[in-house]
């Protein structure tokens, strides 16, 4: 091979060096490039999966705070429609009652104009109000303040006030007619008032003491002298058992476990479970004696004293049967507030002072 194509040769292999070159270089760019960029996704797509986590992560609140969210808007609609039930209540109470009071003085006014015809009825007659009259209205409403003042009866006193009502009845005086409105409106106080029932409260006392008697255990048969050979017999042939054995039998008899879980009257015997019933029912009579005489602070006193005693010793289901009664008794207000209906006493003064002032 000549020189001249020895160097033509060396031209070509050099160009086609420098075309692999040109090649491998591009080709580490793309490689590079796409290397940069599948990092670019590789860190979005983390970003991605992170943003998902924390999606997924918050999903149960999302759901809690909807539920939260459904469960306010109905308790708005709820109280929404019980404020809307609740005016409508409140305007048909008040119609109720402009209604009532338009009745009671459209039939205070016929009382009057009944009256006042009444009066003129008698005009041939003069009407004087007499002073043993009044004197005998007097007399009923005192009598009427005195029976619920003293006793707290209500039916007592409800009936003199009535007996009054009468006699400014058949006086026909129109003077006298806001009286008659003053003891309607002292009837009506009356009539209000609630006091306790006490013999249907006595009669629950006794049904509790009823129920805590205790039930005595049945007495065990007496030994008859046969049994008792017998017996004897048997403790003959256990001493002649083996000393090792009457050792074991001595350890088992002598270890004793006992659950304490056991309400204390199950462990009571016959004379202290008579000795807890009497406690009880003078306690019981003791309460019986507070109500009887009104002392309502000591009355719930005591009765929380009779709840602490039957929880100590009885069971749970016992004592759940007690409790309930107890709370019957203790629901009770022995000293409810006492009306004042001397209204129409101080009113008939009044007009007493009035006339002999004239």
């Amino acid at each position: 091979m000549d020189e001249k194509q020895f160097s033509k040769l060396n031209r070509r292999t050099r160009f086609t060096q420098f075309l692999v070159w040109i090649a491998l270089f591009f080709t580490a760019a793309g490689i590079a490039a796409g290397y940069k960029n599948w990092l670019r996704i590789h860190e979005k797509a983390k970003a991605s999966l992170a943003g998902v986590e924390s999606i997924s992560s918050q999903l149960p609140s999302f759901a809690k705070k909807k539920q939260l969210d459904q469960l306010v808007e109905q308790v708005n609609t709820l109280s929404k429609e019980g404020s809307e039930h609740l005016d409508g209540a409140l305007k048909e109470l008040r119609g109720i009652q402009d209604s009532t009071q338009h009745l009671a003085d459209t039939v205070y006014e016929q009382v009057k104009n009944l009256t006042v015809q009444q009066q003129a009825v008698r005009q041939s007659k003069p009407v004087v109000l007499k002073d043993w009259s009044l004197e005998e209205i007097r007399f009923l409403l005192q009598t009427a303040n005195q029976v619920f003042d003293l006793k707290q009866d209500r039916e007592g006193a409800i009936k003199a006030f009535n007996l009054a009502d009468k006699l400014l009845i058949k006086e026909a005086s129109t003077d006298l007619l806001p009286l008659r409105k003053q003891i309607s409106s002292d009837i009506a106080l009356l009539k209000q008032y609630t006091a306790a029932d006490t013999v249907a409260l006595s009669n629950k006392i006794d049904t509790l003491l009823e129920q805590l008697k205790p039930v005595y255990k049945i007495k065990q048969p007496e030994v008859k002298p046969k049994e008792l050979s017998e017996i004897k017999s048997k403790s003959e042939e256990e001493a002649s058992e083996s000393l090792v054995n009457r050792v074991k039998k001595t350890l088992n008899e002598a270890v004793v476990v006992k659950k304490f879980d056991k309400p204390l009257l199950d462990e009571m015997d016959d004379v202290t479970k008579n000795s807890l019933y009497q406690l009880l029912s003078l306690r019981l009579e003791t309460l019986r004696l507070m109500l009887l005489q009104g002392q309502n602070e000591n009355y719930h006193k005591q009765i929380g004293r009779l709840k602490t005693l039957l929880k100590r010793y009885y069971s749970p289901t016992k004592y759940a049967l007690y409790e309930k009664r107890l709370d019957e008794l203790d629901a009770v207000n022995l000293a409810p507030k006492i009306p004042d209906v001397s209204a129409s006493l101080k009113l008939l003064d009044a007009i007493m002072q009035g006339k002999k002032g004239k």
